[in-house]
């Protein structure tokens, strides 16, 4: 491997590294209150309040892009 690969495969590892770190981040400001509040209204979708399915949603989300980096992270 020459080292423009093994320079550019660094850089992205870093940056996924990066992500990762950032991912908690962005998780803590999806649940703040003033944007939780938005989702608190008298509409319902399939039945569930639009809250529920926005605070689970979110949740999933998150924990779907940590397994995705976490599995990027360990076969680099």
């Amino acid at each position: 491997m020459s080292r423009t690969d093994l320079a550019l495969s660094a850089s992205r590892k870093r940056k996924l590294r990066d992500g990762a770190k950032l991912l908690p981040v962005i998780g803590a400001f999806l649940f703040l209150s003033p944007i939780i509040t938005v989702f608190t209204g008298p509409l319902s979708l399939f039945g569930l309040p639009l809250i529920f399915i926005y605070v689970f949603g979110v949740w999933l989300g998150l924990v779907l892009a940590a397994r995705a980096m976490a599995r990027r992270l360990e076969s680099r």
